[in-house]
């Protein structure tokens, strides 16, 4: 049987589509040894060199580095394995450029200067119990001089301290961002101070609080249900009866320092927050929350008046 004819650096380069200066380099590197060298000493190489040639090629499109393509070619790394390293770096080179993507189009809500990119860059590279630290702060914050039940702290703390997979996408990665910018915010701290405040005084009617929500959420969702907007008269009185409710609980008239306390614990950032927190977890928001967005809209307005 006559023997197929070697090809040359040159031939294999034709063949191949790579150049010779890129050949003699993967030969110098031990990657693509000859089949033979001719007379003169040249480089031949037969069909089983150009297999080799294409792998080389792909596994370096791949991004495998010349000493892990070494090793699949000796047999010293499997190609599965190998293939598998290279996925897990891609993988995690993606979850990196998420996170510099989420701080940018963040910077880029507002005119962002140096310490905001900062800032930004350091909250998308938090661990999950880096975040978690920060919602715990959060609640040692709002709870500071509060008597606080401890163990409804600890259950606030789990339900608002979702774990973000490491291929998280941009949307919880953006809810994150959000979500820490809320909670470093001053002012929604002192506001949720308040709210703690009334929640856990044991002067405040809390009977006759949870009496007037649940009546409140109960007209709220019948209202919707029937298409009523918040800002519709209806929606006004089911706003004015929860808030007089609220005053008689604490035990104080409906005047402008009980409006102003009111106007801090119906901080729409409140919901805002749970809304982030399902954004993070990747679930749907309830029911529930749709109401209550509804009723502070319309708390709202009515305090205005």
């Amino acid at each position: 049987m006559r023997e197929k004819r070697a090809l040359t650096i040159g031939e294999l380069s034709k063949r191949t589509g790579i150049p010779v200066k890129t050949l003699r380099f993967y030969a110098d590197e031990g990657l693509l040894p000859p089949a033979r060298r001719s007379r003169a000493n040249y480089r031949l190489y037969d069909e089983a060199q150009v297999v080799r040639v294409e792998l080389v090629r792909t596994l370096r499109e791949a991004g495998l580095d010349l000493a892990t393509i070494r090793k699949v070619l000796a047999r010293d790394l499997s190609l599965e394995d190998a293939l598998r390293l290279r996925l897990a770096a891609v993988e995690a080179h993606v979850a990196s450029l998420s996170c510099i993507a989420a701080a940018l189009r963040a910077a880029l809500r507002a005119a962002p200067s140096e310490e905001d990119l900062r800032r930004l860059w350091t909250v998308t590279r938090l661990s999950n119990e880096e975040r978690k630290a920060v919602i715990t702060r959060f609640y040692e914050q709002v709870a500071e001089g509060v008597p606080m039940d401890a163990e409804w702290r600890r259950g606030m703390i789990e339900a608002s301290s979702p774990k973000l997979p490491d291929d998280a996408t941009a949307a919880q990665l953006e809810a994150w961002i959000e979500l820490a910018e809320i909670l470093a915010d001053p002012t929604f701290v002192a506001n949720m101070r308040v709210m703690a405040a009334v929640t856990w005084d044991e002067s405040v009617d809390q009977a006759a609080l949870l009496r007037a929500q649940s009546e409140a959420i109960a007209a709220t969702r019948a209202a919707r249900a029937r298409g009523a907007a918040p800002d519709s008269a209806e929606a006004l009185v089911i706003a004015e009866r929860f808030v007089r409710a609220s005053a008689a609980a604490n035990g104080k008239e409906l005047d402008d320092d009980f409006r102003a306390q009111l106007r801090k614990t119906q901080d729409p950032r409140a919901l805002r927050y749970w809304e982030l927190v399902a954004a993070m977890k990747g679930e749907p928001l309830s029911p529930e929350y749709e109401d209550s967005r509804w009723l502070g809209s319309a708390i709202a307005r009515f305090l205005e008046r």
